[in-house]
């Protein structure tokens, strides 16, 4: 979010949080489609490895990955207002996690707050959320990607983006930025994408236009990422109108995350408090399904049996403690993520628990992932993707959230020495209800 003006389209001062000066374009041709919602599937294709997510499980932010801005100064970067005028004061009570979404809310305030830091720019108008991840996650390069819903209405700008690692010591824009989603509500059809540093092409920008206003519904928001080039990509579907070509030592180092709620600010001209669509007593949020970050990366070069569970239940081994291994079977209803068949673990309102796994051998030492599709609904007291190196070995696991479509899901790395390894899935339902199923399918064994 670099320094805006009135418009996207419009050159902006070399201040810190917005976007500079960037490229006009013509509006792209986008399919009208339905707006229908459900939780988003993503395939970043094949080569892809996934190496961090948080797809926001649980009752709380993971402070292993995120921090909570609870001012209007910014510690990381040491300014007031994030360098582009915002009206927000951000704190923790605007930052929830529920439902399996991150929730950042933004109201308006008749507290005044501010920082003592950032006493000469005076109140503050509105509360918000903004959350980053410098010095818990920062990784460099591969595809960044978020499901995302934005709120409409006149003065909301919400971004999901990044800055280089360096910012404290190299300042901005030095330090690099890559935006891979703002939006404004004078163009709300449209994710604006940027980029900014000191070095060749200072501030470009462009953008994906959906063709319909992308607010109030999920969406998904993209940066392929490499050493000289960058792909942006709306819904996996609307390519922004040009690629961002670059051998930019700000593009060469490693970034970290940030995802906020802006209102206001110099993109919007510095409007009055007052024009800002927001009344007092209601809330506006910006609602957060996943983030991922994938690199490029391969399979294990070992072929598992069956991994799509085209061939029934062959080359899988089931396991229950309580005689309920029929939950466990290959089944074509709703269709496989790819293919006819998938696994399920499901029975008809009876409580089961079943380990689904594949046992391989002859393993080079290293470090290796589980990888695979899931869709999920109902409740479970356990549910996992999972390896272990022996029979009665501690797992590594993913404890799987809910998913409604096809997402794919890792287990954490896992170290082998011994050449073997079990890997699949476990789940327990305690309590019998139809409502509760798993599917999963297409498995890969990933060497990182």
């Amino acid at each position: 979010m670099a320094g805006r003006t009135e418009t996207w389209l419009v050159a902006a001062g070399l201040v810190l949080g917005g976007c500079g000066s960037e490229v006009a374009v013509e509006p792209e041709a986008a399919p009208l489609a339905s707006q229908a919602q459900k939780e988003q599937a993503y395939d970043p294709g094949a080569g892809w490895n996934l190496v961090w997510q948080d797809d926001f499980g649980g009752t709380g932010l993971n402070a292993a990955n995120w921090n909570v801005l609870t001012s209007n100064h910014d510690p990381v970067t040491n300014n007031c207002n994030f360098g582009t005028g915002e009206l927000e004061f951000p704190r923790a009570q605007n930052v929830t996690v529920s439902g399996g979404k991150l929730i950042l809310t933004a109201e308006r305030t008749t507290d005044g707050p501010y920082d003592s830091r950032c006493a000469g720019y005076g109140p503050r108008s509105f509360y918000s959320g903004r959350i980053h991840t410098k010095g818990k996650v920062e990784r460099r390069y591969g595809k960044l990607v978020a499901s995302i819903k934005v709120p409409s209405g006149y003065g909301m700008w919400p971004a999901f983006w990044t800055l280089g690692a360096n910012i404290s010591n190299v300042g901005w824009p030095a330090s690099g930025e890559i935006d891979i989603l703002e939006w404004h509500s004078n163009e709300p059809s449209w994710m604006k994408v940027a980029t900014h540093s000191s070095n060749g092409v200072q501030h470009w920008g462009s953008g994906a236009n959906r063709g319909y206003s992308l607010a109030d519904a999920f969406h998904i928001y993209e940066v392929e990422w490499a050493a000289d080039r960058m792909v942006f990509k709306l819904d996996n579907q609307v390519r922004a109108n040009a690629d961002f070509f670059h051998n930019d030592p700000a593009f060469q180092q490693s970034h970290y995350i940030l995802l906020n709620l802006a209102l206001g600010g110099n993109w919007y001209n510095n409007t009055s408090p007052a024009a800002v669509d927001l009344p007092l007593g209601q809330r506006k949020t910006m609602e957060v399904e996943w983030v991922r970050w994938y690199q490029a990366g391969s399979s294990s070069g070992v072929s598992l049996a069956n991994p799509g569970f085209e061939a029934d239940m062959s080359g899988w081994s089931t396991w229950s403690p309580n005689g309920t291994e029929a939950a466990d079977f290959s089944e074509t209803y709703n269709g496989g993520h790819s293919g006819s068949y998938h696994l399920s673990h499901w029975t008809n309102a009876t409580p089961f628990e079943v380990w689904t796994f594949q046992a391989v051998s002859g393993l080079a030492s290293g470090n290796y992932k589980v990888r695979a599709w899931v869709r999920k609904g109902g409740s479970f007291e356990l549910a996992r993707i999972q390896a272990k190196t022996c029979g009665s070995c501690a797992p590594a696991f993913t404890e799987l959230g809910t998913y409604g479509a096809w997402t794919l899901v890792e287990s954490p790395a896992i170290s082998v020495t011994g050449g073997y390894l079990e890997l699949g899935f476990h789940t327990r339902a305690t309590t019998g209800n139809g409502a509760n199923f798993i599917h999963m399918d297409d498995v890969e064994l990933v060497r990182l």
